[in-house]
């Protein structure tokens, strides 16, 4: 019995030391990737502080363009200022923060809005209202089970910062497609 004892007792204390460094771990590999999320910032853009009244704004006349999805081409040039804007809040945001992710958002749905514009698809309208859904949802604040506002982890600021990044690509493939469709 002593020895099993004595073995349950070192197994404990082995299992205590590894969750240790494991928390260890965890933590430098946290900080990584804030560090990395912080360093990914669109070059060329002057960061602005987020508008909640003009974000809920934005929000509404994309929604008001996905009920008439026939005037969408219309709408490019207001679709720009939505997207050039939200560049401006992602360029300001805090990585892993609730701006940096409606900024992103509104961002990815304009860009989205506009290449319906280009060529119509279905799924680019039900993309844009996803977005949309999504900024709405953190612009509402939007909460947990329990009451809480929704936590922003450092892996979603590194997707926030990845997807913003991505759709600068876009954008500039769309200024490209839309000189050539004039």
């Amino acid at each position: 019995m002593r020895i099993s004892g004595s073995f349950l007792v070192a197994v404990l204390l082995a299992a205590a030391f590894a969750l240790y460094l494991t928390g260890r771990d965890a933590g430098s590999s946290l900080d990584a990737v804030t560090s990395v999320a912080g360093d990914l910032r669109e070059s060329g853009v002057d960061g602005r502080a987020l508008e909640n009244e003009t974000a809920l704004r934005m929000v509404t006349v994309m929604e008001d363009l996905l009920d008439v999805p026939d005037s969408i081409s219309d709408h490019r040039d207001d679709l720009r200022v939505i997207a050039e804007t939200a560049a401006s809040w992602a360029a300001a945001a805090p990585p892993a923060s609730r701006e940096l992710h409606i900024a992103v958002s509104l961002r990815s749905a304009a860009g989205d809005l506009r290449a319906y514009a280009l060529r119509p698809s279905q799924s680019l309208l039900m993309r844009a209202r996803r977005r949309l859904d999504q900024a709405q949802g953190s612009l509402d604040g939007k909460v947990g089970s329990d009451g809480s506002p929704q936590p922003h982890l450092a892996t979603d600021g590194l997707r926030d910062q990845l997807q913003n990044l991505e759709q600068a690509q876009r954008e500039q493939q769309q200024q490209v497609d839309e000189a050539l469709k004039r």
